[in-house]
């Protein structure tokens, strides 16, 4: 029952996605972008798929009510009891509340917790694609408040998933917007010498 909620749940992302693009397609902002004619192979593909889900998400940004974080309490509390199937529910209510928040914050703490939600029931694997969902969804919300914490804190996410391909395009990323700032720029470089000297987590 878990797994089946858990593939349910895995839909869910997509189409909230979808349904809430749809209503403000055509926006468009300003955001630096890496030119496509120099992307090949993995890289790019992640700048494709980073394209797609720009497209459809909402522009803009709502106020932050932290509804969110009041769901994801709950979902905490309910994987402390065991309720697997109750925490998946919740988190659908979370995932919608961080979608209309339009935060980066959000759409991580989503990604971590349904994370928390796979290691619970035994199905990592599954968890994994909806926690991708999540993080490129804050991937792109970060790129477009030009915050290169969130650009940054979304590398990590993916190199907890093993996702290397992304991970770099998230330093890559960061290095624009680093562009100018030296303390930004160190920070970029630092972040990429730690992540080549260390492996990445693949127990997240």
């Amino acid at each position: 029952m878990a797994t089946r909620h858990l593939v349910l749940a895995g839909g869910l992302v997509g189409l909230c996605v979808t349904a809430l693009g749809i209503l403000t397609r055509g926006e468009g902002l300003m955001v630096p972008r890496p030119e496509r004619s120099a992307l090949t192979g993995a890289r790019a593909a992640v700048h494709e798929e980073l394209e797609r889900l720009e497209s459809v998400m909402p522009a803009g940004r709502s106020r932050d009510d932290g509804l969110w974080r009041t769901y994801l309490a709950v979902v905490e509390q309910e994987l402390e009891h065991g309720h697997i199937d109750v925490a998946v529910r919740v988190w659908q209510d979370a995932y919608g509340a961080a979608l209309e928040s339009r935060s980066w914050e959000s759409m991580i703490a989503v990604g971590d917790a349904f994370l928390a939600i796979g290691r619970a029931s035994g199905s990592l694997r599954g968890a994994r694609l909806n926690a991708r969902e999540a993080y490129l969804a804050a991937l792109v919300r970060a790129r477009r408040d030009r915050s290169l914490d969130g650009v940054l804190r979304s590398a990590e996410a993916f190199r907890g998933l093993d996702d290397r391909a992304v991970a770099e395009q998230c330093l890559h990323i960061a290095a624009q917007l680093a562009a100018g700032n030296e303390p930004a720029q160190q920070r970029v470089q630092e972040a990429r010498r730690r992540w080549t000297a260390i492996p990445p987590a693949t127990g997240s």
